[in-house]
């Protein structure tokens, strides 16, 4: 069995071709996504994605309506990246920035953007050799703060490139 940091050092977002091509109910969509987020689940407080949520994102107009009672690759990739960063934004956060994105960009390239640039992220923030501000010469305590100022900078830039992209 791989320790937690091995994981997360080797984790592999599934790409928009690794996703099926043909349409999915909802018991499936939420294996699928359950299966590829379960390494997340330590730091969520419940599931990561249940069948409720879902028909709360459909309701909320997060994404599109099932086509009779069916999922696709967009609604995969949709609720993949807002499974991610519903710990940090808000839903409509996180809408009107795939919103002001998908202007410019197809989504199966944004979405394969989103799994490079979260697979980078990962190893960048758990590899302490890679950023020479978190030397593992620290001590832990040190590093967290450090970890925390920074993700709390990252996520207002975060927030005013939202703003910015839908003006």
């Amino acid at each position: 069995m791989m320790s937690f940091l091995s994981e997360i050092l080797n984790y592999h977002c599934p790409r928009w071709d690794e996703f099926p091509d043909i349409d999915l109910y909802m018991d499936q969509v939420v294996n699928i996504l359950e299966k590829n987020l379960s390494i997340f689940e330590s730091s969520y407080s419940g599931k990561i994605i249940t069948s409720s949520m879902i028909n709360n994102y459909v309701k909320q107009q997060v994404v599109k309506p099932p086509k009779n009672k069916k999922y696709d690759r967009v609604h995969l990739s949709y609720l993949f990246v807002v499974c991610i960063l519903k710990r940090i934004m808000s839903i409509s956060e996180i809408c009107k920035g795939i919103e002001g994105i998908l202007k410019k960009y197809d989504i199966s390239d944004v979405y394969n953007i989103f799994c490079d640039e979260l697979e980078l992220a990962l190893k960048n923030a758990f590899n302490c050799e890679s950023d020479s501000t978190l030397s593992k010469d620290l001590p832990k305590e040190i590093r967290l703060i450090k970890t925390a100022v920074t993700s709390f900078a990252k996520l207002q830039y975060a927030h005013y490139l939202i703003s910015e992209s839908n003006k």
